[in-house]
């Protein structure tokens, strides 16, 4: 169940790719009007590579699971100047496994959101014992796989009627920690470039 509001040890903050700082924090039910607008706002093609299916009918329920009194997921946000643009859920599958799903803003794809919000994850995870993330992505969605296969953990692909499942495990390593510190790199980049020029 959300809660009722964020603990400040629970907020990260992090650089997107064009060097803007952005908060990474766990949903709270305080946060359902912006979550709605979000999706609200979302164009089709983007709700139908998140949900596989066309229509907004998906949404309402989903909305309704996130703030479920019981039972709900474990979701968290990205956002920018207060405005959110990422959302990802987590859903226990058992004692050592979750799926994810993401979400994006139309306008934020291409910032690193996505990779910002399954670090997250996978420390949580991590932290609870859960070793992996599993999802399913339409095998056209490049850029969600894109996410998964670049972050450094450990993953295995099946494809099978234009979808993939994905299975990644939570554990660090080596190409995880580089992965890491190649994304705050560039971003530190970005960040001392906008410094420079003022914006």
């Amino acid at each position: 169940m959300p809660t009722t509001a964020p603990d400040r040890d629970a907020l990260r903050f992090e650089l997107l790719t064009d060097g803007r700082a952005a908060c990474v924090r766990p949903m709270t039910r305080a946060d359902r009007a912006a979550v709605t607008a979000m999706y609200a706002c979302t164009s089709a093609a983007n709700l139908y590579t998140r949900f596989f299916t066309s229509g907004r009918g998906a949404v309402t329920s989903h909305l309704d699971h996130l703030f479920a009194p019981l039972d709900a997921p474990a979701v968290f946000l990205v956002e920018v100047d207060d405005r959110l643009i990422g959302v990802a859920d987590v859903e226990p599958c058992d004692e050592i496994t979750s799926e994810v799903a993401f979400l994006v803003a139309d306008d934020a794809h291409g910032l690193g959101v996505a990779t910002l919000l399954l670090e997250r994850i996978a420390d949580e995870a991590r932290a609870a014992g859960v070793q992996w993330l599993v999802a399913d992505v339409l095998a056209i969605n490049h850029p969600m796989m894109a996410v998964f296969t670049d972050a450094g953990f450990a993953i295995d692909l099946h494809t099978s009627h234009g979808e993939v499942s994905v299975r990644m495990s939570t554990a660090s390593s080596p190409a995880v920690v580089e992965a890491s510190s190649v994304r705050h790199r560039c971003a530190a980049h970005a960040r001392a470039l906008m410094d420079v020029s003022g914006t």
